[in-house]
């Protein structure tokens, strides 16, 4: 069965989206997502606060609306949130490096990409 996010309800004063979860409904604010990342037909949420909320949704179904919300898929495994890129390393454009120690693989399809975002994001 697809999914859309055209039926994710949004919370009404500051439209946040709301998600599924196992333990109930969740209003997650784009600005604490560090980055999703892809376990087999679950999409994993890391926040800011180091907490992990996970949906019954594959991370393909948040793609495009992510995209356009500043988020970029990096790897078939993982979308960043590009606001959290400044604080993050990356070695020639193969690892990044969040502030947390966590290592994320650039796919190599996805480095030019990356690196016009980034040239994009810096003028």
């Amino acid at each position: 069965m697809a999914h859309s996010l055209d039926s994710i309800p949004y919370e009404s004063r500051v439209r946040l989206p709301r998600f599924q979860t196992k333990s109930g409904i969740y209003a997650i604010d784009l600005q604490q997502i560090m980055y999703l990342s892809a376990r087999s037909n679950y999409t994993v949420f890391h926040l800011k606060n180091g907490e992990h909320v996970i949906t019954s949704l594959s991370l393909n179904t948040y793609t495009s609306f992510l995209e356009e919300k500043g988020f970029m898929r990096i790897h078939k495994s993982y979308m960043i949130n590009l606001s959290y890129v400044d604080r993050c390393q990356i070695l020639r454009f193969e690892v990044l490096t969040l502030p947390t120690g966590q290592s994320i693989t650039i796919a190599r399809r996805r480095r030019t990409a990356l690196k016009n975002r980034l040239n994009d994001l810096s003028l």
